[in-house]
């Protein structure tokens, strides 16, 4: 399983004194180009090929508080692709230092070209990358 650990910050907490819900998204965005520059495709490799991800849909389940200072793992894995692999569904478990799910992301997306503007299959690196990803118990071909 692949996962990139983090620590939470004070910028993260809302007025209950835990990590405010937008947090959630940007910690699981950051897993997931982490994730993609373990396999080459950097921010810079994104724009010489005039692509990138665009998100249609993110779920969020809460499971447990995360508070100040706190540690935890954003683990990775691939719900759902599609077969020419424009399309995809990534999974992201934010699992604290016990090992207890503290909120799961689910999110559906795409890979957008930035000349065409329209949903685009990725290079074959990047589609070897995203089928040999670790991958959920229910995955699925979209």
């Amino acid at each position: 399983m692949l996962a990139y650990d983090f620590q939470v910050a004070w910028a993260d907490l809302d007025s209950n004194g835990h990590v405010k819900n937008s947090r959630y998204l940007d910690y699981v965005s950051q897993a997931r180009f982490l994730f993609l520059a373990e396999f080459g495709f950097t921010p810079q490799a994104f724009a010489e090929v005039k692509m990138g991800p665009v998100v249609f849909e993110d779920r969020v389940q809460y499971r447990r508080e995360m508070r100040l200072l706190q540690k935890f793992s954003v683990q990775v894995r691939v719900g759902g692709l599609s077969e020419d692999g424009a399309k995809f569904i990534m999974v992201n478990d934010v699992v604290n230092e016990k090992g207890e799910l503290c909120a799961k992301v689910t999110s559906n997306a795409a890979w957008f070209s930035l000349e065409s503007r329209k949903i685009t299959p990725p290079p074959a690196a990047l589609k070897k990358a995203m089928e040999d990803a670790p991958r959920t118990e229910d995955f699925h071909w979209l």
